[in-house]
C-alpha cells in the first residue's frame, strides 16, 4: 500500500505542476528523498528510478549537465533491475541527451542504442524508436558524420510520413534534422524539397522556437543558392522571434554562417544585429561559446569595414575566450565524471540498504537464522546447481527433545534461550554449500550442495554432540538429564533423482520421525532405494 501510495504522489506532483518546472523539481526532489530513506524492498525501486527520470527531464534544457547525467544515469542503472522496460528506453533516452550536452557524442549514440534494443519488436513503441533514432542521427551531425545522420534522419522522418500520426511538431524536429544533414552534405536542393515540405506544419506551429529554427535554414538556404532577397526576408521573419528564442544552439551556428554571408555582401546592419542578439545571450547566460560566436561575428564585421584596430582587439579578447572555454570544457567532463561517480556510490548505497532489509526479513528476529519463507528460494537454487553440475543434495531435520516439557519446566525465556543455543551450533557449522533455516517451534532444516554421505553424516553427528556437550540442564530428559537433539538426513545423488525440495524435507523428516522413535539423541540416515524400497540407518561415530 506504502509503494502504491508513493506512485500515486509522483503522478500527483507532475499533474499539479504541469506549468510551474520549478516548483515541480523542487517536490520531485522531496519525493526522491523520502523514497531513498525509507527504501527497504526491490518494489522500492520503482519510485526512485522514475522520480529521478522525471527529474532528468526536468532539468532538461537548464544547463545542468552533470547533474541531468546523475539522475539519468541512476534511473538507468534501477530500471537496468526492473521490469519496467518502457521506462528504462526512456531513461536510456535522457542519458544519451546529458552526454550530448557533454558533448560526448559516442556515448550518447551507445545510449541512445540501447535505448532501441529495449524496443525492438515492439511495435506499439513506434514513436519512441523514432525519438531514439532522430537523436542518434543528432549526436552524428555533431560529429561531422553527415552521411550516417542523413540516412537515419531520413528514416525517422519517412517513418513518421507514412504513419497515420498527427503531430506537427514531430515532423518539424525530425525535418529540420533532414535539412540539416542535407546542409552538412552541402545539398541544398534537397534541404529546401524537405523546409518546403514541413512548411504546413510551421504555418500552424504553436511553438515559435521551431518556427524561428525554420525561418533561419530556410534563410541560409536561400542565401547560399544566390536568393539574397528570398534570404533578407526570411532573416527578417526570424528576428521577429529571435529575442524570445535564443536559447537553442544548433541556431546559433547558422546565425554565424547567415552573418558570414552578409558580411561579405556589406550587409552589416542585419550582422549586427545577430551579434547583438547573440552577444546578449552569452552574457545574462554566461554561455563562452556563444560568445565567442558572437564576437567572431563581430571581428569579422570590423576587418570588412577596414577597422583592424578594432578587429585586432576583439582577435585578443578571442583568443582568451577560447582558453576559458577550454577550461570550461574540461571542467564539464570532470563534473560529469563526478556525477557519475556519485549516482553510483548512491545506487550501491541503496542496493546494499534494500539487500540488508530483504535479509532482515528473510531472518528470524529470535535466532537469526534464515526463516521458512527463505528455504524454499535458497534451496531452489542449490537444488538447480545440483542438477547442473550433476552432484549430491541433502537435506538435515532435527529438533530439540522434549521441548515442551523444556519449556513447562523452565518457563518460555529459558526455552528461547535453548532455541538460540541450538541455532549457534547451527551458525557455527554454515558454509557456501551448507545453510541453516529455522522451520518452526524448536525445527530446524539445512539443505547441503554436494556432499558425500559420510560428509552429511559427520555433520549431523557433530551438531548433537555441540548440542549435547553444551550441557544445558533439562531434568525431563531422560537422555543424560541435558538439552539435546534428535537428527534425520537424507542425500540424493541428483544426476538419479528427480526429486525437489520438498521431497528431500519428507524424507529427512521421515528419518527424524524414526530417531523419535528409538529413543531420541540420536541420529538416521534415510536411505532411498528405487529398486528395493526405503531404508534407514542409524548413524553413530
Amino acid at each position: 500500500m506504502k509503494q502504491q501510495l508513493l506512485r500515486d504522489r509522483i503522478d500527483q506532483v507532475v499533474r499539479e505542476n504541469k506549468n510551474d518546472p520549478f516548483r515541480r523539481e523542487q517536490e520531485l526532489k522531496k519525493l526522491l528523498k523520502e523514497a531513498e530513506k525509507n527504501a527497504e524492498r526491490e518494489s522500492d525501486l520503482y519510485a526512485i528510478g522514475k522520480i529521478s527520470m522525471l527529474l532528468a527531464n526536468s532539468i532538461l534544457g537548464q544547463g545542468k549537465r552533470g547533474t541531468m547525467l546523475s539522475y539519468a544515469y541512476k534511473a538507468v542503472s534501477i530500471f537496468e533491475k526492473t521490469n519496467e522496460r518502457a521506462l528504462l528506453a526512456r531513461s536510456y533516452n535522457l542519458l544519451g541527451i546529458a552526454y550530448s550536452g557533454l558533448g560526448n557524442y559516442l556515448r550518447a549514440v551507445s545510449a541512445y542504442n540501447n535505448g532501441l534494443r529495449i524496443l525492438r519488436g515492439r511495435d506499439c513503441d513506434l514513436i519512441k524508436k523514432n525519438t531514439l533514432l532522430n537523436n542518434i542521427s543528432d549526436a552524428y551531425y555533431h560529429m561531422g558524420v553527415y552521411e550516417k545522420s542523413y540516412s537515419i534522419s531520413t528514416d525517422c522522418y519517412e517513418n513518421y510520413r507514412h504513419t497515420a500520426q498527427d503531430n506537427p511538431l514531430r515532423a518539424i524536429v525530425f525535418g529540420l534534422n533532414v535539412c540539416d544533414s542535407c546542409l552538412g552534405l552541402e545539398n541544398y536542393k534537397r534541404a529546401k524539397e524537405i523546409l518546403d515540405e514541413i512548411k504546413g506544419e510551421i504555418d500552424n506551429s504553436p511553438k515559435s522556437i521551431y518556427v524561428c529554427a525554420y525561418y533561419t535554414r530556410l534563410s541560409y538556404v536561400l542565401y547560399v543558392t544566390g536568393d539574397m532577397e528570398g534570404g533578407e526576408k526570411f532573416t527578417d521573419m526570424a528576428f521577429d522571434l529571435i529575442d524570445q528564442n535564443l536559447d537553442y544552439y544548433d541556431n546559433h551556428i547558422f546565425y554565424t554562417k547567415i552573418a558570414a554571408i552578409q558580411i561579405d555582401h556589406g550587409d552589416y546592419d542585419r550582422a549586427l544585429r545577430y551579434y547583438a542578439a547573440m552577444a546578449k545571450y552569452a552574457e545574462e547566460n554566461n554561455h563562452t561559446l556563444d560568445l565567442i560566436m558572437a564576437k567572431s561575428v563581430r571581428a569579422n564585421i570590423c576587418r570588412a569595414r577596414g577597422e583592424q584596430d578594432q578587429a585586432l582587439a576583439i582577435y585578443k579578447e578571442l583568443s582568451a575566450l577560447y582558453e576559458t572555454w577550454i577550461s570550461q570544457q574540461r571542467a564539464m567532463q570532470y563534473e560529469g565524471q563526478k556525477s557519475l561517480e556519485d549516482a553510483n556510490k548512491e545506487i550501491v548505497k541503496l542496493m546494499k540498504k534494500i539487500k540488508s532489509s530483504n535479509e532482515l526479513a528473510e531472518r528470524d528476529p529470535l535466532t537469526d537464522l534464515m526463516n521458512r519463507s527463505s528455504l524454499i528460494r535458497v534451496s531452489s537454487s542449490f537444488l538447480q546447481t545440483a542438477k547442473e553440475k550433476k552432484r549430491h543434495l541433502g537435506g538435515i531435520f532435527f529438533d530439540i527433545d522434549c521441548f515442551k516439557e523444556y519449556n513447562d519446566h523452565y518457563g518460555h525465556a529459558a526455552g528461547d534461550e535453548a532455541i538460540k543455543l541450538v541455532a549457534n551450533v547451527c551458525k557455527s557449522e554454515e558454509s557456501a554449500t551448507i545453510k541453516f533455516f529455522r522451520y518452526g517451534g524448536d525445527e530446524y532444516f539445512g539443505v547441503i550442495l554436494g556432499h558425500s554421505d559420510e560428509s552429511i553424516e559427520k555433520l549431523a553427528l557433530r551438531i548433537s554432540e555441540k548440542v549435547h556437550d553444551a550441557g544445558l540442564e533439562h531434568v525431563l530428559n531422560s537422555n543424560g538429564k541435558r538439552l539435546t537433539v534428535s537428527i534425520g538426513i537424507v542425500n540424493l545423488d541428483m544426476r538419479k533423482s528427480d526429486a525437489t525440495i520438498l521431497d528431500i524435507i519428507k524424507f529427512a523428516d521421515k528419518a527424524l520421525y524414526r530417531a523419535k522413535n528409538s529413543g531420541r539423541d540420536c541420529v538416521y540416515a534415510f536411505r532411498y532405494r528405487a529398486d528395493s524400497g526405503n531404508e534407514y540407518k542409524q548413524v553413530v561415530q
